[in-house]
């Protein structure tokens, strides 16, 4: 927090109120808006360490509030090989130093947003047979980019879910579990790696009240906003932030 000039700490404050506005609008997309933006203010490490964190612990109360709901056998098979993709993550992360994680984040996030930007009113759908091969495919990749830069699991997820054409309640819940046992078990490689000192300790008390400050922005902005040009608001943003961190 020290670290952090007044600016900086302004700075902190309206991207996640803006982050958690995305993903309680949206259902997702937190860690895709916090971490690049943060990523300017902080380290990578550092921004991915507080966005996860905060993601996590917002996924508590809706699974906790409606458990019972989850689609047990979907949850098992994606989280058990997202499980893989973290572990894979956490190799990946011993490699590189700060600004190879960086750029790598970078040019991440360009190639989502063009994704998602090519694909926003699209929807996708795939035969039974392809959904144990899709499910390998979803988690691993998604293991892998969380526990690389905090984010982009959730989009993949939603894919994922998609196709399997969950109903809305079903699918919402679903989708959090799998994101709460995922954000857990990299809350944990991360602290085994040292990430979680002081200075981060204080960056996500003063963050739990900006979450609760965003989470109701997104509501009041999900009743009012058209979902596409929503989406390509963000699509946009994830770009815009990914090109300044290639020439940062």
């Amino acid at each position: 927090m020290s670290s952090l000039s007044f600016l900086g700490l302004a700075f902190y404050v309206l991207v996640l109120i803006g982050a958690f506005a995305v993903r309680s609008a949206a259902g997702f997309g937190a860690g895709l808006i916090a971490v690049p933006m943060l990523a300017f203010v902080l380290p990578v490490s550092t921004a991915v360490s507080v966005a996860t964190a905060l993601t996590t612990l917002t996924s508590v109360r809706q699974v906790s509030r409606d458990w019972r709901q989850i689609a047990w056998r979907q949850f098992a098979s994606v989280v058990f090989y997202t499980v893989i993709g973290i572990g894979l993550g956490f190799y990946f992360i011993k490699l590189l130093n700060e600004d190879a994680l960086r750029r790598s984040l970078g040019a991440f996030l360009i190639f989502y947003s063009v994704h998602a930007l090519w694909t926003a009113n699209a929807s996708a759908v795939l035969p039974a047979r392809c959904h144990g091969v899709l499910a390998a495919g979803a988690g691993i990749v998604a293991g892998l980019v969380s526990a690389l830069f905090g984010s982009g699991a959730g989009p993949i997820y939603v894919v994922y879910f998609n196709i399997l054409r969950m109903e809305k309640d079903v699918f919402r819940v679903t989708m959090s579990a799998v994101v709460l046992i995922g954000g857990a078990a990299r809350l944990a490689g991360y602290a085994s790696y040292g990430f979680y000192g002081g200075a981060t300790i204080t960056l996500l008390a003063v963050g739990l009240p900006l979450v609760v400050v965003g989470s109701w922005l997104g509501d009041w902005l999900a009743r009012r906003l058209n979902p596409l040009a929503f989406r390509s608001l963000v699509g946009g943003l994830v770009m815009l932030s990914g090109v300044a961190l290639l020439l940062k």
